[in-house]
């Protein structure tokens, strides 16, 4: 994605939700912004909006789950938005999840430059931060998305994208590795901890996690040397509780 700059209408939100729900809100675009022609779910689709007489063509040119989309703006009736290029980019910040919206080619010196900042502004803190809090997400999205990052070994992905802000993490009582955390940024920090002491990786197994009810259950095997502790094997097991489509607790059983 292009780097922003000031000069472009911008406008960010800071939310509770996870990134997954601020993604799956900004691509249901006839829910927060207005009935759309086409489709705007995969790269490469087209769309247009209509506001009266003025219509707006857009191409998705980029779609990168919990992180960012991009529309190019390829056909209007007004001037100003031709060839535009409309970016929402996601990022987490402490226990919140921050949205910034950028209309790249929007600048202050368009004709409807104002009447873009007002629409914007409503459209975004008004429509798109109302839909984020009441989206939909099953406990199968949730998988599915859990799945691709874990096979990836991007474990800290699934914290941001997944985890609630009042997340809670907890360790067997009197754990010699982790104890207890809670809320996001805490979360992270207790995982980060635990990796900066692993002195050497020797190998590791994750099982294919699975789901059942609200639960999430994933089997893993690591072999590593850690500072304090030389050269252990740690065989557990990994649950994870989903509620109102984020997870809101990890538990680890070894």
């Amino acid at each position: 994605m292009e780097n922003m700059t000031k000069e472009d209408l911008s406008i960010t939100l800071q939310v509770e939700q996870t990134p997954f729900k601020v993604y799956k809100a900004i691509n249901a675009v006839d829910d927060w912004w207005t009935k759309i022609e086409g489709a705007a779910n995969s790269t490469g689709d087209t769309f247009t909006v209509r506001f009266g007489d003025v219509y707006i063509t857009h191409r998705v040119a980029e779609l990168i789950p919990c992180s960012c989309v991009v529309w190019e703006v390829t056909d209007s009736n007004v001037a100003s938005w031709l060839n535009t290029r409309i970016q929402f980019a996601i990022g987490v910040e402490g226990d919140m999840t921050v949205l910034l919206f950028n209309h790249k080619g929007m600048t202050a010196d368009a004709k409807d430059y104002e009447d873009c900042v007002k629409g914007w502004t409503k459209f975004i803190k008004e429509g798109l931060a109302g839909l984020i809090q009441v989206v939909p997400v099953t406990n199968e999205e949730i998988l599915e998305r859990f799945k691709t990052l874990a096979a990836e070994e991007r474990w800290f992905d699934i914290q941001d994208d997944l985890f609630s802000s009042n997340v809670k993490s907890i360790d067997p009582p009197n754990s010699p590795y982790m104890g207890f955390a809670e809320g996001k940024a805490a979360v992270r920090k207790k995982g980060k901890d635990f990796v900066a002491k692993v002195e050497e990786f020797h190998g590791a197994r994750t099982s294919m996690p699975v789901i059942g009810g609200n639960y999430i259950a994933v089997g893993r095997d690591m072999d590593i040397t850690g500072q304090g502790f030389g050269r252990i094997q740690i065989n557990e097991i990994m649950l994870y509780e989903v509620k109102n489509g984020e997870i809101v607790s990890e538990q680890f059983f070894y």
